[in-house]
């Protein structure tokens, strides 16, 4: 059994990562720890999809997955953890030893 919701939501992830911040928006860090505490805040913010181990369970949950309602609701979801997190950081502003962090 597994929660088909933890790739989707990376993925909603790596997308808006890719575009970068919006206008007026204070630059997210994406070090390992912030990207961690975004999936998991978002994770718990929404209703999890498992499927069990039939093709079939998988194959309609990763359909409905795709559906651009519910695409649009993990963007929600994804973007107010990353707002959360930009805005209360688990480590030091300026920390050196975060890795993976881009302006």
């Amino acid at each position: 059994m597994k929660n088909l919701l933890e790739g989707a939501v990376k993925d909603v992830y790596d997308e808006l990562r890719s575009r970068g911040s919006p206008p007026g928006e204070a630059t997210f860090c994406g070090c390992p720890q912030c990207e961690e505490d975004v999936l998991a805040f978002a994770l718990n913010h929404l209703r999890p999809r498992y499927a069990g181990g039939t093709r079939e369970g998988v194959a309609v949950t990763s359909v409905d997955l795709q559906r651009d309602q519910t695409r649009a609701e993990l963007m929600v979801a994804v973007l107010d953890a990353m707002r959360r997190v930009a805005n209360n950081p688990r480590h030091p502003a300026g920390d050196t030893k975060r890795r993976g962090a881009a302006g």
